[in-house]
């Protein structure tokens, strides 16, 4: 009896789904002949609690395409906001749309978008506030796709450039928890070589030249000796050294780990900081602000006898 039910139950689905398809199809024909007014007739009759998911969204695209062909743009962003909130990232499915539908969706995603981020990361956030890092990860990996598709679109919004920050942050607090939960069996040899990886992907060429830190340390010492203060040196005076401001979110990250940073500059005779490496890491998505912000300081340089030397500073980074 229960296996009757079944087939049952699924030669009705088919039967739906079949149906669903055919109306889709009549809508389709009808669009292409213009018909919109008898499209949108067609297309509401296609039950979207059953349908394919795929026949769902291809028939509001066209329900967005027929309201645009009669010059019911607003009608027609409305049905395409409801589509890119549903999928934010997605395509047409159509093929062969008119540049001028294209521009629509564009717009209407480009408009979306930053608010669809934040909600994302709140999403995120609320699930880390509970400790629930597993459910925190699929909306901060869709914020992350999104703002990547906003940077693509140039989308101007120093909101979104914070979040950005913010989401590879608490990724990373999340695959450090999942770590921890985990402890893998590490021995020597593969602790030094990924402690060799840490470094070479944290240090960073302040100056911008992309010559990496070792060259950098051996040009600097072919043209004159470095000094700290262990030296006999007068230590140079900074003009500007504004740290980059943690974002909040960032900040609670970082004291939980109750952990410091360490950044190590080399200010040249010309008071001009030309390497920046991170010694100890206070938090990746940090650390990158800092490296970033020091080819930018400036200061009065270290001096022997009044003589300009080069020197390096070591600065903690507290959160």
């Amino acid at each position: 009896m229960k296996s009757l039910l079944t087939v049952a139950f699924l030669a009705v689905a088919l039967e739906v789904s079949v149906a669903a398809q055919d109306q889709l199809n009549a809508a389709k024909d009808l669009y292409a002949s213009a018909a919109y007014e008898d499209a949108l007739s067609a297309l509401a009759q296609i039950d979207q609690a059953v349908a394919a998911p795929a026949v769902v969204r291809q028939a509001d695209e066209y329900r967005a395409f027929c309201l645009f062909a009669l010059g019911r743009t607003s009608e027609a962003e409305t049905v395409a906001e409801a589509l890119i909130r549903r999928q934010p990232l997605g395509g047409l499915e159509t093929a062969d749309t008119s540049p001028r539908i294209e521009r629509l969706f564009s717009d209407v995603r480009t408009r979306l978008l930053p608010s669809l981020i934040r909600e994302r990361f709140r999403t995120a956030r609320a699930e880390i506030d509970r400790k629930t890092f597993a459910a925190a990860e699929t909306p901060l990996t869709e914020a992350r796709q999104m703002i990547a598709e906003a940077q693509r679109l140039g989308i101007k919004d120093d909101a979104v450039n914070d979040l950005s920050v913010l989401v590879d942050g608490f990724l990373q607090l999340i695959h450090s928890a999942a770590e921890q939960q985990q402890p893998t069996r590490v021995d020597a040899a593969n602790a030094s070589a990924a402690a060799v990886a840490t470094t070479a992907a944290t240090n960073r060429r302040a100056a911008g030249s992309g010559e990496p830190r070792a060259a950098a340390s051996e040009t600097a010492a072919v043209r004159a000796p470095l000094y700290t203060l262990a030296d006999r040196v007068s230590p140079p005076v900074a003009i500007e050294q504004q740290l980059p401001t943690m974002p909040p979110a960032l900040r609670t990250i970082a004291r939980s780990m109750k952990k410091t940073g360490m950044l190590d500059i080399v200010i040249d005779e010309s008071g001009h900081v030309v390497d920046a490496t991170i010694r100890q890491s206070l938090h990746s998505a940090y650390d990158a602000l800092v490296v970033r912000s020091a080819g930018r300081w400036k200061y009065e340089p270290a001096t022997i006898d009044g003589v300009p030397v080069r020197f390096v500073k070591t600065i903690v980074l507290v959160p």
